[in-house]
């Protein structure tokens, strides 16, 4: 499509892009909770064994005693569970062990994902099934991964909150094939020609194409974001959900987007609103989406919550990351959303560092997320990528310290190849909890009120 023509007066200024200092990853900061698996290339299934016979006879105990209790320790304590997570050729069985082991180790959230790339791992109507859940792209696997989940999660009393990825609609350099219902790639090319897609800054701008990792949505494309609350409300209205978790909800770098559909409403917004910089836009974009899920999806079900990821490090308020922060580079205003009930909670992906003076730093991230939120609406992300569990109940003690009421651990493959559950029983989730959400109201005037 032609390049459109927008006064340069009010043109969003390219700057450089400064290069990322210290982060907060291994080797890199994993920009969503998928980006472990894809950076490591462990994509391909993960193969996890049944729990032993004498901790099942534990587990089935504590289950029954868990049902009188009136009084308990309040506390999240969630786990993520990627499509990655599952083994090659999925099956009940294998989400069986998945709860049990979530189960025995006192967890009681499990954030299973249902929408890795513009996919389903649930019976939808709206989008294809994903290949993940063992039949290929597009085909019913004949069982449905969220409900055996959803089922077997209840039954023992743990919470099961749905997540999605918001703007990654591919993974790969090759297209998805033509499927039914039709992948958003297809539909939305022949719909916005790439309009769609996030765009680099360049001089012209580039047009995100289809690439080693993923290609993603522009959250400011009103399409985009109606997608994202039809979903929404598809899952709450028919899966008995206690909440939505929502990963990669921002933009792909602080090169984007540049796309012109971006432009032509930037420079029509910009022309009624003096002072409005083109960050402060996308941010609105971003938070805009979430306020209408919160609104128009979440009173759809009595009690659910809705929840983010949220890049590592919120603004760089000491200068550790050049600069390379959530709210500057990502338009992402994951403290905001915490602090004005956008979200129940947030959970900063906290993963391990490569940077000096690294426990100080960690405390000073911690106090500052939960310093920036309401009440509670802060769970600190925990991987379990650290060969020495004593590191994860560090990091476990400091949340708590910090005034965080809850954790999210990432995630169930990797505290299973170490073995930690045995080690998050007897230890820091020695005693079981009950999960601890902050709710948020819809305004009086939202659908369902």
């Amino acid at each position: 499509m032609d390049w459109p023509m927008v006064a340069a007066s009010v043109l969003p200024q390219f700057e450089p892009a400064p290069a990322p200092g210290d982060d907060l990853g291994s080797g890199g900061a994993y920009g969503g909770v998928d980006d472990y698996f894809l950076a490591h290339g462990l994509t391909g299934g993960y193969e996890g064994e049944p729990l032993p016979a004498r901790a099942l006879a534990e587990l089935h105990a504590e289950v029954r005693l868990h049902s009188v209790r009136s009084s308990e320790l309040r506390e999240t304590r969630a786990l993520w569970v990627s499509r990655f997570d599952l083994p090659a050729k999925p099956n009940p069985a294998a989400i069986q062990t998945i709860v049990d082991k979530a189960a025995y180790a006192h967890l009681n959230t499990i954030l299973f994902q249902v929408r890795g790339q513009a996919d389903a791992l649930y019976h939808s109507n709206l989008e294809p099934w994903s290949s993940y859940a063992g039949a290929g792209f597009g085909q019913d696997p004949g069982w449905d991964p969220l409900a055996e989940t959803l089922l077997r999660a209840h039954a023992q009393g743990l919470e099961v909150h749905a997540w999605l990825n918001a703007y990654p609609t591919w993974l790969g350099k090759t297209p998805p094939p033509e499927v039914q219902p039709r992948p958003m790639f297809h539909e939305f090319n022949a719909l916005y020609g790439d309009w769609w897609v996030q765009w680099q800054q360049a001089t012209p701008p580039v047009p995100m194409t289809l690439n080693d990792n993923y290609l993603c949505a522009c959250p400011a494309h009103p399409a985009v974001a109606e997608r994202i609350v039809a979903v929404a409300r598809d899952l709450l209205e028919r899966y008995p959900l206690d909440g939505l978790h929502f990963d990669y909800i921002r933009y792909d770098d602080r090169m984007y987007s540049y796309d012109p559909a971006s432009l032509i409403a930037y420079a029509n917004a910009a022309a009624s609103t003096p002072g409005l910089t083109y960050a402060d836009w996308q941010r609105a974009h971003v938070t805009a989406v979430l306020q209408r899920v919160r609104d128009e999806a979440l009173p759809l079900r009595a009690r659910a919550r809705l929840s983010t990821t949220a890049w590592p490090v919120y603004k760089d308020r000491w200068n550790w990351f050049n600069g390379y922060d959530g709210y500057s580079a990502r338009y992402q205003d994951s403290q905001g959303w915490a602090a004005n009930a956008v979200v129940s909670a947030i959970m900063p992906m906290m993963y391990g560092p490569s940077f000096t003076n690294y426990r100080d730093r960690y405390q000073t991230m911690a106090h500052d997320f939960v310093g920036g939120a309401q009440p509670g609406a802060v769970f600190m992300g925990i991987s379990g990528e650290y060969t020495s569990f004593a590191e994860i109940a560090w990091r476990i003690d400091t949340a708590r310290s910090a005034g965080a009421r809850g954790q999210a651990l990432f995630s169930y493959s990797l505290f299973d190849q170490r073995g930690y559950w045995q080690a998050l029983r007897d230890g820091p989730y020695r005693d079981i909890a009950t999960p601890d959400w902050p709710l948020i109201a819809a305004p009086s005037d939202a659908p369902g009120s």
